[in-house]
């Protein structure tokens, strides 16, 4: 049984065939069920002058274009036997999460994007992977502020963090006294940072997983926030806004402010590199244009963004059976945009992207990781190629192999 959000059909299915339900014989059938698969929530919300009886909930379904998003009918229908393009499902895919905001204002809260919520245990367990390559002055800072971030966690919630030490010379080491849950891991061929945390989400364990980077501190309500969010729902990936923290400053001990965070405001002049080209200057306000990602679906530009680019690589929380049925390209080197790249596939295979925006995090900022500014831009220019032919794929099927793109 599929479940669907309020006022829509459900999806009952027999073998490998679904048909839609009205709600009303969705709710016999439960009925008639003595026990269910997980749990069942129900939301009574008004809508107009009608009350909204909608029951949310998960089944899996064995093929992922049987239904591809679990909000109401699905977007998008089998394109022969292997599923539309990656570009042609984010094209019919919508964003619109605004059944969540039903469901959590049934829990008494108010809306997905900004409500505060209270910890609330994820039984399911929590894994925070961190790809490191050098870094060795900020790592202990970043471990640090996710040991705080942990503290917070409901104590039914258990939890891991795998450091992934990406072939850094000399070697990583975690500052004494961490808790055990924390370990590090070491790869001796540099594996860049999708595959870094190909790597580390190889050895975890638990339901939800949570990518930071190395430079990157958590703040301290960052997990139970994000996991409020999980709670509702099974195909999210969530990300939170960041505070650009310089290099040798330390970091506020105050909730990170995003409002300079480029999905909040980003200014783009002619020429920027990207999918899209920029022939004349524009400035978007991305979260305020699509009231927070909501009317960011069916592949929306704004300027030359969209929404796989407000997933940001530095923060996000997903699913982690959604995330090791993608995982990150393995061809991408060097600087961009694999975690955009990622995020694409798992929007088109049905997770909605929502902001959490009553937490955050702190980048700590530093000289280009590549060594300079047009290393830098000569790594984006070839990793942006590789994303244009990953677009054209098929997003139901794991990345195909690929012939190198020689770097300029």
């Amino acid at each position: 049984m599929r479940l669907a959000a309020p006022g829509r059909p459900g999806w009952i299915g027999h073998g490998s065939t679904w048909r839609q339900v009205p709600a009303r014989q969705v709710l016999a059938a439960l009925a008639g069920t003595v026990r269910t698969a997980g749990p069942v929530r129900l939301v009574l919300a008004e809508r107009g002058r009608k009350r909204v009886l909608a029951i949310l909930a998960e089944a899996e379904v064995p093929h992922p274009w049987a239904v591809t998003g679990w909000l109401g009918w699905p977007d998008i229908k089998p394109v022969g036997t292997q599923g539309p393009r990656t570009s042609e499902a984010l094209a019919a895919r919508s964003n619109d999460y605004w059944a969540l905001d039903l469901a959590i204002r049934a829990i008494g809260l108010d809306r997905m994007d900004t409500s505060h919520a209270i910890p609330m245990p994820w039984r399911a367990g929590v894994s925070v992977v961190i790809p490191a390559r050098g870094g060795h002055d900020v790592l202990p800072g970043v471990v640090h502020a996710l040991v705080e971030a942990v503290s917070r966690l409901h104590p039914g919630t258990p939890w891991e963090a795998v450091v992934v030490d990406d072939a850094s010379d000399p070697p990583l080491s975690l500052p004494p006294g961490l808790p055990e849950q924390i370990r590090l891991i070491r790869s001796e061929t540099q594996l860049h940072c999708g595959g870094a945390r190909n790597h580390g989400m190889a050895h975890s364990r638990y339901g939800l997983i949570v990518f930071c980077d190395a430079d990157t501190h958590l703040a301290p309500d960052y997990l139970t926030e994000h996991i409020a969010r999980h709670l509702l729902a099974p195909n999210l990936i969530t990300v939170s806004l960041r505070e650009h923290v310089p290099a040798h400053a330390p970091v506020p001990g105050r909730a990170p402010d995003g409002s300079r965070d480029s999905r909040v405001s980003a200014h783009y002049p002619p020429g920027r590199l990207g999918l899209v080209p920029v022939p004349e200057p524009v400035t978007v306000h991305p979260l305020a244009q699509t009231r927070a990602f909501r009317d960011f679906g069916h592949g929306r530009l704004l300027g030359p963004v969209d929404l796989p680019f407000m997933v940001k690589g530095n923060n996000l929380a997903l699913p982690i059976a959604t995330a090791r049925s993608i995982g990150f390209p393995p061809d991408f080197t060097g600087w961009g945009p694999e975690d955009v790249c990622f995020a694409a596939k798992a929007i088109a295979r049905g997770s909605y992207v929502v902001p959490v925006l009553s937490t955050g995090v702190f980048h700590r900022e530093h000289p280009p990781r590549s060594g300079s500014t047009a290393r830098r831009d000569a790594e984006l220019a070839a990793n942006l190629h590789r994303y244009a032919r990953r677009l054209n794929e098929r997003a139901a099927l794991p990345w195909q192999e690929t012939t190198p793109v020689r770097e300029r």
